[in-house]
């Protein structure tokens, strides 16, 4: 065999390889060859730097309201939660944008509040918390529409998560528009039921949701319990449980809060308790008549009035309707009171079922647990409260009376904690719990519970705790006066039964319960809301006095007594430091006084009343005399002055005590004029059972109260100050003065005016005869001390006002004492008068001087004033120059003005007047040493008398 040939291993060369060019195509272009030609185009780049400033509003990423709603349709959960927050930030940052831009707002949000994602929804709340108190129910008013359907939908969601987020919006919502959600009740209330059905461990709910969807509207209801088995088969599987009892009472709690908004929940608050006083106050007659407590049982401590239309109903459709009819089927309000016993025949049984299952009868149970039975009783007390009122009720509360004793009474009381510590959270809520389980016990009792009803076992225990409250059994008597007022407040929210059980009580019962109640009222504090429950409590008991089943027993009527005597020594108590409380006790004390049939109880308060106004103590030596002790009335406002003085006006007649109480209160510089004028009328009116010599000696206490407090602000008119701020001041002293003085005359001329009626029915004598001494005594006083030289005018006025102005004999029928000091006292006041007085001005007060000139007929009046101005003339020769002076000057103005004065004139023109008053001329003239300003007074003295007496 020959060898074989060898193979060619030799590669070609790569640089000069030759393509072959195929036939009729083009060679390739020379690669070693530039290209000079080229194309452009333009590229449209938006911007999205973080720095770059943009025209409108933008939040902290710089972003505006355009862009961040945009991304809140992003598929990605956590653009549409930074969207939201972005909003949330702009918002915060911009507050206009919200005004500018709600509808693009509110419609883009509502479309993430039932979002998959719990981190979306979670912060779409968080927004909506924060817009909704920024704007007000009209602005919000076309949104809530809106927001209620998605909140329905949220709730009929098959996501539990959604379903449960869906009431924590619903719950923003009525914090903030309580009135406008109530609106949309009928799309809400339903979808409770359903979601309650849908965590519910039984069988026994409706077996058909009462949600508004299409799908459920037009199934039959059965809310009387299940449904028979031939039906049973033909409804669908029930949609998966949340089994959670944690769940069940999260939506029972906001159930109850929206039932909240729909329906007057039982309030004791001092709101209530002042209403319900006013609406009494302001009826002109107390009712008499035995009180009906079948139709008014709880009248004064709670509003019954239900909103009528509250939840929604499903029109009931036959089983045999066609699909096509029972589409048809809209939802309506509902309005009559079977539907809202058909509503607590579904839920009842629910409410029973939590209860058991929170465990009641643990005795270890913790804080959380606790919570949950609160929730429960007070919604099962919100329906009972609620049903009360419906008088097709009967049957249904004696079958909610037998479960509430099967299930929730075996557990009462609950007492976890201690009363050595009541202030501890513990204690507190299981007071709570207690006191709502006793207001439902005293719902049970109907309207007009009979002795049987009382004397029940089943409500023994109710009873029993209601009196070791009332005795203090829930604090330790070591710390009850520093701590244990906030449990008081539980207890005072039971009163109102034992207004509703006395009647029925044994007479052992009814003492031992209304000793406990005068216990516990002492140990509350003045201040304190317990307070003002037994206030309260104090005034219902007077209301039902009339009940001729307990009318005759003998330890209401004394509590009667008590109550009515504690009433003014709170007032006493509480001062100036709480109005509220203060005007409450008025106003029930006006009730008591207005009723007719009670002016003995009235009246037997009248002494306990008087050291509200004024009170001297007991001296502890009988040689020296009392202290003097203001009562809170002075520093009180003027209204609630006012309704105190109303007090005294109901009493059948005012005791000596009393009046020496309102005059000190008068002579008080603290007490406005207002209320002095008001003191007047109310004093005038009760004149007759005062006696005449005790009214006019009351009128004087006022009158000289008066002119001890009248400054004489006004001899410092003319006076000008060196200093710019003093001249301020005093031009503010002086406009006060005239204002204090102008309030002053008009109290002076009402009590002239009261004065002058009397004379119609009354003769002078015993007017006058009573008042002289005192005014003598005073007119004295102010011409020794020189001082409130002005307010003399006011004691002529009172003189005058007992004078019959048509009998000018009645001035000699003025006693002589006071006749003699008359001339002195006016020419005084005329003297003191001028100095204020410049050439361009008349006297301060001309008129009353010139009454009592008038009165006289005999004249001496007149004269004897004329002889003390020469007198006083001749007497001033002895002072010094510019002393001297300024009588002279004095003296020619007083002449002058009395020569001016056309009432005067037909006097003047007497022969003995006229040679009196040239003398005074005369005398006046021939002074010497004259200054420049007294000629020219000496020469219109002269002018005046030619042209009086025609020389």
């Amino acid at each position: 065999m020959g060898r074989s040939k060898a193979k060619n291993t030799k590669q070609p060369s790569l640089d000069f390889k030759i393509k072959k060019r195929k036939l009729g195509k083009k060679p390739p272009p020379n690669p070693n060859v530039t290209v000079t030609t080229f194309k452009s185009k333009a590229l449209n780049m938006p911007g999205q730097s973080i720095v770059e400033e943009k025209d409108d509003l933008v939040n902290y990423r710089n972003l505006t309201l355009k862009d961040l709603l945009a991304k809140l349709g992003h598929y990605n959960d956590q653009v549409k939660k930074d969207a939201v927050n972005g909003i949330r930030d702009l918002v915060n940052q911009h507050p206009r944008v919200l005004n500018q831009h709600l509808g693009s707002i509110m419609n883009k949000i509502v479309e993430v509040i039932n979002d998959l994602d719990k981190d979306v929804r979670h912060c779409t709340h968080q927004l909506v918390s924060n817009l909704l108190p920024m704007l007000d129910e009209v602005t919000m008013s076309p949104f809530i529409p809106l927001f209620s359907v998605y909140i329905s939908s949220g709730m009929t969601h098959l996501k539990t998560s959604i379903r449960l987020d869906s009431l924590r919006l619903l719950d923003i919502f009525i914090d903030n528009y309580p009135k406008l959600i109530s609106k949309h009740c009928h799309q809400i209330i339903p979808n409770y039921i359903d979601l309650l059905r849908r965590v519910a461990g039984t069988s026994t709910a409706a077996t058909v949701s009462l949600s508004t969807s299409s799908s459920s509207a037009t199934a039959p209801i059965n809310l009387s319990g299940t449904l028979p088995a031939s039906q049973q088969k033909k409804q669908p599987q029930a949609l998966p449980k949340a089994s959670s009892l944690n769940t069940r009472v999260f939506i029972l709690k906001s159930l109850s809060k929206l039932l909240l908004v729909l329906i007057n929940a039982p309030d004791l608050s001092y709101a209530t308790m002042m209403s319900a006083i006013n609406h009494q106050l302001n009826n002109n007659a107390v009712q008499n008549s035995q009180i009906n407590l079948e139709q008014a049982l709880f009248e004064n401590y709670q509003q019954k009035k239900v909103f009528s239309k509250i939840f929604s109903k499903l029109l009931l459709t036959n089983n045999k309707q066609s699909s096509t009819t029972e589409n048809n089927v809209n939802p309506t309000i509902l309005e009559t009171p079977s539907e809202l016993v058909d509503f607590v025949k579904v839920l009842m049984p629910i409410l029973v079922e939590c209860w058991l299952e929170i465990g009641p009868s643990n005795p270890s149970m913790s804080f959380a647990i606790l919570e949950d039975l609160e929730s429960v009783l007070k919604l099962v007390l919100l329906l009972v409260h609620c049903l009360k009122d419906s008088s097709s009720t009967t049957e249904l509360y004696g079958q909610l009376s037998k479960d509430y004793i099967k299930y929730f009474s075996p557990h009462f009381p609950f007492y976890i904690g201690s009363p050595s510590n009541p202030e501890s959270r513990e204690w507190m809520i299981s007071c709570s719990i207690n006191s709502t389980m006793t207001q439902i016990a005293g719902h049970f009792l109907g309207f007009s519970p009979s002795e049987k009803d009382v004397s029940n076992p089943s409500f023994q225990p109710f009873l029993d705790y209601i009196e070791d409250c009332l005795n203090g059994k829930l604090v330790d008597e070591k710390i009850e006066g520093r701590k244990g007022q906030a449990t008081k407040l539980y207890v005072s929210n039971l009163l109102w039964i034992i207004k509703l059980i006395l009647p029925s009580l044994s007479a052992d019962k009814s003492k031992s319960i209304l000793d406990a109640f005068i216990k516990f009222d002492e140990k509350c504090h003045p201040h304190s809301n317990p307070k003002k429950s037994c206030v309260f409590f104090i005034k219902e008991l007077l209301d039902i006095q009339s009940n001729p089943l307990l009318s005759k027993d003998k330890s209401f009527k004394e509590i009667i007594e008590w109550g009515l005597a504690s009433l003014p020594k709170l007032l006493w108590k509480l001062g100036n430091s709480d109005t509220e409380t203060t005007l409450m006790i008025i106003n029930i004390l006006l009730t008591v006084g207005k009723d007719k049939s009670k002016i003995k109880q009235y009246d037997s308060i009248q002494n306990a009343l008087v050291p509200y106004f004024f009170t001297i103590t007991k001296p502890k030596d009988p040689s020296t005399q009392g202290k003097q002790i203001y009562g809170p009335f002075l520093t009180l406002p003027i209204n609630i002055q006012s309704q105190a003085l109303n007090l005294l006006y109901y009493f059948s007649s005012l005791n000596k005590i009393m009046i020496r109480s309102l005059i000190a209160v008068c002579r008080s510089p603290k007490l406005s004029m207002g209320i002095i004028d008001f003191i007047l009328d109310l004093i005038h009116t009760k004149y007759q059972d005062l006696g005449i010599p005790h009214y006019i000696a009351f009128c004087l206490a006022i009158t000289f109260s008066i002119t001890s407090s009248t400054t004489n602000n006004e001899s410092n008119l003319g006076k000008r100050k060196l200093n710019d701020n003093d001249d301020e001041v005093s031009e503010v002293s002086n406009d006060n003065s005239i204002d204090d003085n102008s309030q002053k005359e008009k109290v002076i001329k009402k009590l002239c005016w009261n004065i002058n009626t009397l004379r119609l029915s009354i003769p002078m004598n015993e007017i006058i005869q009573p008042i002289t001494a005192p005014l003598i005594s005073e007119m004295n006083r102010i011409l020794e001390s020189k001082e409130n030289i002005f307010s003399i005018v006011y004691l002529l006025e009172i003189v005058y006002s007992t004078l019959n102005q048509q009998n000018s004999q009645e001035y000699q029928m003025i006693p002589k004492e006071l006749l003699e000091i008359l001339p002195n006292v006016i020419f005084t006041y005329l003297f003191e008068s001028t100095k204020d007085m410049n050439t361009s001005t008349n006297i301060r007060d001309l008129k009353t001087s010139i009454q009592f000139i008038l009165l006289d007929s005999t004249d001496n009046l007149f004269i004897n004033i004329l002889n003390l101005l020469n007198e006083n003339v001749k007497s001033s020769s002895k002072e010094s120059i510019t002393t001297r002076n300024n009588i002279y000057q004095t003296n020619i103005l007083l002449l002058i003005e009395l020569m001016k004065s056309k009432d005067l004139y037909t006097l003047l023109q007497k022969e003995q007047i006229k040679i009196l008053v040239k003398k005074s001329i005369s005398t006046l003239s021939s002074l010497e040493n004259k200054e420049q300003s007294e000629k020219y007074l000496i020469e219109k003295l002269t002018t005046e008398s030619k042209l009086l007496f025609n020389e």
